[in-house]
């Protein structure tokens, strides 16, 4: 079976790749933090999901989501390399085509996020090396412990019977499971690109958090309750889908909010909130 290499093997997105290619009997590889092997060692088909998104670490968010990377294109023997960008940088954007010009806002507080993924994207093609780009939209999944918005409301509605909105009930978001990243990203690293390819990996429609909060309350009985704040200057247009579709003929997105109930019951029985 073929060798896979994936840094950030061990994260949300990277343990979820790891368990497939597992389950398919191939060679995986997941390097430990300065294994120096990575620069002398074949290491196959690479995917590349070692992000960082804490701005107030800058240092740690330009390491991980550029300089590694970075002597990776220079140094590493690999046959191909899939990156794991973000659809974050559409945020505010009129549209969400790949090859769209894009707009960094001055009053966002993750903007370094934004920078450091559109500088690692570069230096993908800069390298021309064998290289695909990947978008994923809000990536979902079991994240127990995640701060992030939907595991945190999740946990939220089943331990504390009780969900704290902080943003506005039309707040909408593309949202994708973890389980259709990984499966996209392993299914692109085997081709060959030659061209600049940057692919969307996504629902294609926007669900807005008082959808998100209607199923949450019905299968949890929980109170949610909407704070009314300065809302975030935040939007994102549909994310176009068509360029994967045309990679992967039978690419069929889960639904968030059927997946939700599922969601609901693993919380519940791996996270002891009961």
């Amino acid at each position: 079976m073929a060798l896979y290499t994936v840094f950030g093997g061990r994260g949300f997105i990277g343990s979820e790749i790891v368990k497939q290619l597992n389950s398919s009997g191939h060679d995986v590889f997941v390097p430990i933090r300065n294994d120096e092997r990575i620069f002398k060692e074949d290491l196959g088909f690479v995917i590349y999901c070692a992000g960082y998104g804490d701005c107030s670490k800058p240092f740690d968010v330009l390491e991980a989501n550029v300089s590694l990377l970075s002597r990776i294109l220079k140094n590493s023997k690999f046959e191909s390399l899939v990156y794991v960008s973000s659809t974050r940088v559409y945020m505010n954007n009129d549209i969400s085509s790949e090859q769209a010009d894009l707009k960094v806002c001055m009053d966002d507080n993750r903007r370094l996020f934004n920078l450091s993924k559109l500088l690692a994207e570069e230096l993908c093609f800069k390298s021309e090396r064998n290289v695909c780009v990947v978008r994923p939209s809000n990536v979902y999944g079991l994240a127990i412990n995640s701060p992030l918005f939907l595991p945190a409301i999740t946990r939220n509605a089943i331990k504390n019977k009780k969900i704290d909105m902080y943003i506005s009930q039309n707040y909408c978001k593309d949202y994708i499971s973890v389980t259709n990243v990984a499966e996209a990203c392993i299914e692109l690293v085997s081709r060959k690109f030659n061209r600049h390819e940057i692919i969307n990996i996504a629902s294609g429609y926007n669900i807005n958090a008082k959808q998100i909060a209607d199923v949450l309350q019905n299968y949890t009985n929980c109170k949610v309750i909407w704070h009314e704040i300065d809302f975030p200057s935040e939007s994102f247009p549909i994310t176009d889908i068509s360029s994967i579709k045309n990679y992967i003929q039978d690419y069929k997105p889960n639904n968030l909010l059927d997946d939700l109930k599922d969601l609901i019951l693993d919380f519940k029985s791996i996270g002891n909130f009961q």
